[in-house]
């Protein structure tokens, strides 16, 4: 902890509030125990705790529960030496810990700050126990976590180790498919290597010739990688409705890039496609489950699931949703709360660096924020994420997408049509009237302050958004769709009042002055294209507030004039 945020921690202990209240992941007080054994006990315990989560510090001479600060603060007896405390905790830890120890004088009383950073490798005390910090909390540390925490850090890669294959045991069927897609991501030069250079450059074998677990995977014949990794292998099943019996099922151990191809096209042969025309005569496909979506996470269930772990990658298919499940829980430190945000952790990044080069993964984005884009793009709810700690599980809903948000998002500049964040508060907006930072904070997977800035940046500089007169002034303004983004997104809104709102009264008090409108004429009140004002007057139509006058049949020209629901 800095100096400044610690000060400003103990300048509040003791006024009111207890100690225990203070402390957090990265923070505890202790007292001095009845002897020195004790205490270096105590330290050890509590700093190899700290170590193996985040780091943290730990403040010695300060009672927890005590809300006085005069009996709070109980002080560190001056015989503990700043050294005597260091040699303490470092003879009671393995591998060996040697905190940062600082003396503190707060209101006269000497107390004792030491401090660890985040560990390379997993730590234990002088029983040979581990455990880790989560939340204020100091829970065991076995070294199945241990080994996940190992992996997040990149300390260990299970694809990059020596599977006991050679060159021999590869298939040349899967060799070639590696060189054409090497060409097809511009690394020729690669794909003109002999086999051997090649696996060399892509690290898929070892300097003695030994082919790695990641080289397996892609490269090595179906009996080769039953042999070698016995876990592998995928399964796809197709349902006509999702409680009914599946009508395709198909399974497989074909080496991993033949696999992707497989499994991608099973879906892609199955799916819905809608056409759909947009603003320029721009043609639209929309389909129930958006192809780029798929891929990455079908990518993702083969790339980051666990080798070590029994089970199979499957897909479950039906026209309500799509799931994907691999085995092994997501990294650790990464959490379905976290996903879009948390940094690049692969579990395998040998096997994660190759599937790059291919630039299979820049087809499909390099992160599971490309799915969300893609789902959020044609007005679709984002996947959604579960780990059950053995299980990582995407769902896609299915159905096709809502036409009028896609048209929407067609018409905005391509810096926001692409921004996730600006899709995310979007969609939220679709289904609540108003947002503020710390609502949308959740949303996006950011901090307030970082929600905040994507607010903003829609209202002042895409003309999206405006802040409540209610709640300008405040830190966190609540935010709502401006008149002309309500109208431009028409249909895709689900929340809007059936009763007149302004938009109405702009058209009604149009009809008033000129006995009617047409859709020329609310492209031109609202800065809208043809079908949002199209939507806009069949919701107008469907209310009975216009209905249309004369005979014409269909065009921009129709007229519109009061129908039986028109405010008189």
């Amino acid at each position: 902890m800095e100096p400044e945020a610690l000060s400003a921690v103990l300048d509040a202990v003791g006024k009111g509030v207890p100690a225990d209240a203070l402390e957090s992941e990265t923070l505890d007080f202790k007292l001095v125990a009845d002897s020195p054994k004790a205490t270096f006990a105590l330290l050890a315990d509590a700093l190899v705790c700290f170590i193996n989560a985040q780091g943290g510090t730990v403040v010695l001479g300060v009672d927890d529960k005590a809300t006085v600060r005069a009996d709070a603060l109980r002080g560190v007896p001056t015989s503990y030496t700043l050294d005597g405390l260091r040699k303490g905790v470092f003879d009671r830890t393995s591998p060996p810990i040697t905190p940062f120890v600082v003396e503190r004088i707060v209101d006269g009383v000497r107390l004792v700050a030491l401090s660890v950073p985040r560990g390379v490798m997993p730590h234990s005390n002088a029983a040979g126990l581990a455990t880790r910090r989560l939340g204020k909390e100091c829970l065991p540390f076995p070294p199945s976590q241990q080994r996940e925490v190992m992996i997040a850090r990149g300390q260990i890669d299970w694809s990059a180790e020596a599977s006991g294959a050679g060159l021999e045991d590869l298939s040349a069927v899967e060799i070639a498919r590696l060189r054409d897609l090497l060409v097809a991501a511009g690394r020729d030069h690669l794909a003109a290597l002999s086999d051997r250079a090649m696996l060399e450059a892509l690290r898929l074998i070892t300097p003695d010739g030994g082919v790695t677990n990641a080289g397996v995977l892609l490269l090595a014949d179906e009996r080769v990688l039953r042999t070698v990794v016995p876990s592998y292998g995928y399964s796809y099943q197709f349902r006509p409705t999702l409680g009914s019996e599946a009508t395709g099922r198909s399974r497989g151990t074909r080496p991993l890039l033949a696999a992707l191809e497989v499994m991608s096209d099973a879906v892609a042969t199955r799916r819905e496609i809608h056409p759909l025309t947009i603003s320029g005569g721009v043609q639209l496909q929309l389909t129930d489950y958006p192809q780029d979506a798929v891929r990455e996470l079908i990518v993702n269930a083969f790339i980051h699931r666990s080798y070590e772990t029994s089970g199979t990658v499957d897909i479950e298919h039906s026209p309500e949703r799509l799931v994907i499940t691999s085995p092994g829980g997501l990294v650790a430190g990464v959490t379905p709360d976290n996903i879009l945000t948390h940094p690049s952790t692969p579990r395998n990044r040998l096997l994660t660096e190759a599937i790059s080069t291919l630039q299979l993964a820049e087809r499909t984005g390099q992160g599971i924020d490309r799915a969300y884009r893609e789902m959020l793009r044609v007005g679709k709810e984002p996947p959604s994420i579960e780990d059950s700690g053995t299980l990582v599980r995407a769902t896609l809903s299915g159905g096709i997408g809502n036409d009028a948000f896609v048209r929407f998002v067609g018409e905005l500049p391509a810096k926001a049509a692409r921004d996730v964040n600006v899709l995310l508060t979007l969609s939220h907006l679709r289904r609540d009237s108003a947002i503020d930072a710390l609502r949308l904070a959740a949303v996006i997977q950011r901090p307030p302050e970082e929600a905040q800035e994507v607010l903003m940046s829609m209202a002042e500089e895409h003309g999206l958004l405006e802040p409540s007169r209610r709640t300008a002034r405040k830190l966190f303004p609540t935010y709502r769709l401006r008149a002309e983004t309500v109208a431009a997104m028409s249909r895709a809104i689900t929340y809007r009042r059936r009763g007149v709102d302004g938009m109405d009264q702009k058209i009604i008090d149009h009809v008033r002055e000129y006995g009617f409108v047409t859709n020329r004429t609310l492209q031109r009140l609202f800065d809208i294209q043809v079908y949002a004002a199209r939507d806009m007057l069949n919701d107008l139509r469907a209310r009975r507030i216009l209905e249309k006058i004369g005979d014409a049949r269909g065009g921009t020209g129709v007229r519109y004039g009061p129908g039986p629901a028109f405010p008189r």
